[in-house]
């Protein structure tokens, strides 16, 4: 007798996480083209567009825990992307800044998961496009923790 799978593929948890796994891989493997770890896109984005952040305003910007965040920042200057200084107003606060090599990096990133997402969304048409985005939003915001734990 064969194993029945303990969700069919019709099964929306077992569909969207598949599509996830799938997207994270592809998005995975691109990052590291660019000696990146997954996540670390969102604190380079960030300070594209706030450099000099402190890294609890990164974990805001970014949801995630001040660990999470310092992890990511420490990552990144050992992969020569961002270097920290002491603020100037609190010396037991950092910020966080762009090196010539992350400020370089990334406008390619940029570039190579806008190819990605185009790839993606490749079978939708424009509208459809639109129209999903817009529900993912919606289920992001629904999947949200209600009890105030996590930074989602």
């Amino acid at each position: 007798m064969t194993a029945q799978p303990a969700a069919s593929l019709g099964d929306f948890s077992t569909l969207f996480s598949l599509a996830g796994r799938s997207a994270r891989i592809r998005a995975e493997r691109l990052l590291n083209d660019f000696g990146l770890h997954a996540g670390q896109q969102f604190f380079l984005g960030c300070l594209w567009e706030s450099d000099g952040s402190t890294v609890g305003e990164l974990a805001r910007r970014v949801r995630v825990e001040a660990p999470t965040a310092t992890q990511a920042v420490k990552r990144l200057e050992v992969a020569g992307m961002v270097r920290r200084t002491a603020d100037e107003q609190d010396a037991r606060r950092s910020r966080v800044w762009l090196t010539p090599l992350g400020r370089s990096t990334w406008p390619m990133v940029t570039a190579a998961l806008a190819q990605l997402e185009q790839e993606l969304l490749a079978p939708f048409a424009p509208e459809e496009r639109e129209q999903f985005m817009s529900f993912l939003m919606r289920l992001y915001e629904a999947s949200r923790p209600t009890d105030g734990s996590g930074a989602g």
